[in-house]
């Protein structure tokens, strides 16, 4: 609540707490806490952090960014409880933190179990939705600025590589898609020309500014990235999304045989309207 007093932030959205001044709003966090004393660890700090290349998207949508987080906190079980949304902006990067009461307003425990987890697969899912760039929580974001530069590049690239990776059904999907975020893959051969491996390049920027191509193996990215796994992967979901296609023709064709009848018998009492 600092930064907000001191204009480097804005309350997004709150609930159940006074979110207008800092004492009274730990005084409710408080007051619910002791519903349930056991617990110890009550209250639940989460910080996302978006992408730059979404910077000019947060600007024309202001309400994005409101959605994103609500979505956060339903998907984490956390709209059942008191919480506050703030924005900062004291940085390049727009982002929000989350506390939250871990005692739920029925007084309750909201479990943090494979809490990081859950996490990053509910921002996967929140990304594909609004088609934003990979967000990461702070945490993460902040861990990388103290890592050697060439492990935060492959860092990076593993991330981005696994992300598109979960969403392509072919080995074209997975080009185009890693292309948008300014990666090529490249596929080695073998003399007589097999696939033997692949790697990923990108151009980046060093401490200075200036451009520096940086390149990996998939398999020195993450064991799950050679070519063999992501063939498997590939394969895998391509089969995931041919059976929810086959599913919702078969719901459209049931629905359809449900609506014929009900056409017909329609029909037929028109009929017999004009008939008398």
């Amino acid at each position: 609540m600092q930064k907000v007093e001191m204009g480097k932030g804005q309350v997004l959205m709150s609930q159940g707490v006074r979110d207008y001044e800092l004492n009274p709003m730990v005084a409710d966090f408080v007051r619910q806490a002791q519903m349930n004393p056991e617990l110890t660890r009550s209250v639940w700090h989460t910080a996302i952090s978006f992408d730059p290349q979404d910077e000019a998207r947060l600007q024309l949508q202001p309400q994005l960014m409101k959605d994103v987080a609500s979505e956060y906190l339903t998907g984490m079980g956390l709209d059942q409880s008191q919480y506050v949304v703030i924005q900062h902006q004291d940085t390049a990067h727009s982002h929000f933190h989350i506390i939250a009461n871990r005692v739920a307003s029925n007084g309750q425990t909201i479990s943090d179990s494979l809490n990081y987890n859950r996490s990053e697969k509910l921002l996967r899912e929140i990304e594909q939705k609004h088609s934003l760039t990979l967000m990461k929580e702070q945490g993460y974001r902040l861990s990388l600025e103290h890592v050697p530069e060439r492990d935060r590049y492959r860092l990076e690239m593993r991330d981005e590589v696994r992300h598109s990776l979960e969403r392509s059904t072919t080995s074209a999907e997975l080009k185009a898609d890693l292309a948008q975020r300014g990666i090529e893959v490249i596929v080695n051969r073998d003399q007589a020309g097999k696939a033997r491996g692949l790697s990923f390049e990108r151009v980046s920027q060093d401490q200075n500014g200036e451009d520096i191509k940086v390149a990996f193996k998939g398999s020195k990215l993450h064991q799950s990235l050679s070519l063999g796994h992501i063939e498997e992967q590939l394969l895998e979901n391509s089969l995931k999304r041919a059976l929810e296609l086959s599913r919702e023709q078969e719901i459209e064709k049931s629905i359809g045989l449900e609506k014929g009848p009900q056409i017909e018998d329609k029909q037929l009492k028109q009929g017999r309207g004009l008939g008398m």
